[in-house]
């Protein structure tokens, strides 16, 4: 029997204080102001089976540490105008935080936005924020964790002369990578003993904290000739636009591309982390996290939703959220002083750090209610990627069904749910680059229908 053993406490210390503060002519200038003490610890430790890679061949790390912040900030939202020609309302929000980490030291965050609606049925709404982000436990004290991923390594049969039915190329690599494996020690006609090949990550204490800059602008429409008909009670429809760009963010390289980092430059940088055994093979790439140089991110929100007026059959409402990822690029500097930069938008990585990146994801809801009942249907949709095996991961749609029942003699405290995920029974799309699950754990469910039921009780 199995028996891994992991804690985790959190003590947390707050004062907030907030309200009105002075009248001006547009209306009351809201006021928050606080501070925050926080102590995280935690721990993890595998039974020495599981340890060893005894159970699932895959050994487990063990992981300690804590940290402790002291936060200090402040919130001003100040109306400028209010009741005036092309200026129903006008309001501006300012926002402060000073953090003080024991681990990764003191930094300033700041926001800034507004809200500005010409008339009642339109707002227009925009922010610029800065943001700090400090590593957590894991990815600081991180034990080592194997993971398998399935890739041929570049100096496996560099000049091209078994092909690829006796496992090696039918085409030589160029010049430069040749020269590189022999200089690694390779020979030209190594065959790589196994498809798959492992990595080690574990977390790094020496990471600094993320820092981000953060842009977003957008527009709310709700149309006065949507609400009171005879079928709608309202329609919301809104876009927003994302810009965020991190610095020094915490990352894992793919183990791939330390690889083919190495072979490309003999840089012990990288080199230092696929190493290799005697015979040329290569052996565990060691993979910590790391600081990996920034990450530019941006796309669009986008949201409608209906109400229906009250029917025979009860009330309905139709949500439609989704989001479209118009870039995700990631930039790496290099021991040299240049950069790469690597553009993940629409691919699926290789698994090891558990990472997407869809061009577009979609929610569409569909909810009900008559009296004592409510029931909701939901769409879950994620677009097709492209795997790092260069095939495409197809695009998968996921059905819930899930209804409730308040019953009147409990005084509606008292509410019994029965639910049912992916109740169609969908299959996840095969992936043949996330090892041997075989499957995206990251943006898809799990093979088969879950059901559940629940009571809830609460009391006011």
């Amino acid at each position: 029997t199995q028996r891994d053993f992991s804690e985790q406490t959190l003590k947390n210390f707050a004062f907030n204080i907030g309200g009105d503060v002075v009248e001006l002519p547009a209306g009351m200038m809201g006021f928050a102001a606080g501070v925050e003490y926080r102590y995280h610890e935690g721990s993890f430790r595998p039974d020495p089976i599981a340890a060893s890679g005894e159970t699932a061949g895959i050994p487990s790390g063990a992981t300690a540490g804590g940290f402790d912040v002291t936060e200090f900030y402040g919130e001003l939202n100040i109306p400028l105008i209010a009741g005036a020609t092309l200026a129903d309302l006008l309001e501006v929000n300012i926002a402060a935080r000073q953090s003080d980490y024991s681990t990764s030291g003191s930094k300033s965050t700041y926001k800034t936005s507004a809200l500005w609606r010409p008339i009642d049925q339109l707002s227009l709404r925009g922010s610029f924020s800065t943001g700090f982000r400090a590593p957590g436990i894991g990815e600081l004290f991180g034990g080592a964790a194997r993971e398998d991923f399935t890739f041929l390594d570049p100096c496996a049969d560099y000049e091209g002369t078994e092909g690829t039915a006796a496992g090696g190329r039918d085409a030589a690599q160029p010049a430069n990578i040749q020269a590189n494996c022999a200089t690694l020690g390779v020979n030209p006609g190594l065959l790589q003993s196994n498809p798959q090949l492992s990595s080690l990550s574990t977390g790094n204490d020496q990471l600094q904290p993320e820092e981000s800059d953060n842009v977003t602008f957008g527009v709310v429409y709700s149309p006065a000739w949507s609400e009171g008909v005879s079928w709608s009670d309202g329609i919301t429809l809104s876009v927003d636009y994302y810009d965020v760009q991190i610095t020094d963010a915490v990352q894992g390289i793919s183990p791939s591309e330390l690889i083919t980092a190495c072979v490309n430059t003999l840089d012990p940088l990288f080199c230092v982390n696929t190493p290799r055994t005697s015979s040329g093979q290569l052996d565990t790439v060691q993979n910590k996290l790391q600081n990996i140089g920034s990450i530019d991110a941006s796309g669009l929100d986008i949201m409608f939703s209906y109400l229906s007026p009250e029917t025979r059959a009860g009330n309905f409402s139709l949500n439609f959220n989704a989001t479209y990822l118009d870039e995700y690029k990631e930039t790496t500097n290099n021991p040299d002083g240049t950069q790469t930069v690597v553009d993940r938008t629409g691919t699926h990585p290789q698994e090891v750090f558990s990472r997407a990146f869809p061009e577009w994801r979609a929610l569409t809801s569909l909810d009900w209610s008559r009296n004592r009942w409510t029931g909701s249907l939901r769409i879950r949709w994620v677009d097709e990627m492209i795997m790092a095996s260069g095939n495409t991961l197809d695009s998968v749609a996921f059905t819930d069904l899930r209804f409730s029942y308040n019953p009147s003699w409990a005084s509606d405290a008292l509410t019994f749910t029965l639910g049912f995920n992916n109740v169609l029974d969908e299959d996840p799309p095969v992936c043949d680059s996330c090892g041997s699950r075989n499957m995206s754990a990251v943006v898809h469910d799990l093979p088969g229908r879950v059901g559940y039921i629940g009571v809830t009780y609460q009391q006011q």
